[in-house]
């Protein structure tokens, strides 16, 4: 049941960084993708801590790749810490990937 689960979560963050990247109208993009990386929480929600880890750090990477004049975060503040932001989404996602792997190799 999980390993289904899995698959659909990650479908939909894909389309979800999909969205964020593709779409032509940037306020419509960050929400298109925001709202598809909480269904692919919802889909995952109490099924597996590692996959809620790793799409908290794909949205983490989102929110820090949004552009400097974005209304949704904007600011001196936000440029200073954007990088760290994006490098706090990575580590996020790379940790949830281990844990993934882990459980993969406890099932095995």
């Amino acid at each position: 049941m999980i390993a289904v689960l899995r698959k659909y979560a990650y479908t939909i963050s894909a389309l979800a960084v999909a969205c964020f990247f593709l779409y032509p109208e940037p306020y419509i993009a960050i929400i298109g993708a925001l709202l598809l990386q909480t269904l692919a929480y919802i889909v995952i929600a109490g099924q597996s801590v590692a996959d809620s880890i790793v799409l908290t750090g794909i949205s983490v990477i989102l929110i820090g790749s949004l552009p400097a004049g974005h209304p949704l975060i904007h600011g001196p503040y936000f440029e200073s810490i954007r990088p760290w932001i994006v490098v706090t989404g990575i580590g996020v996602f790379i940790f949830g990937l281990l844990l993934v792997g882990r459980q993969l190799q406890r099932r095995h």
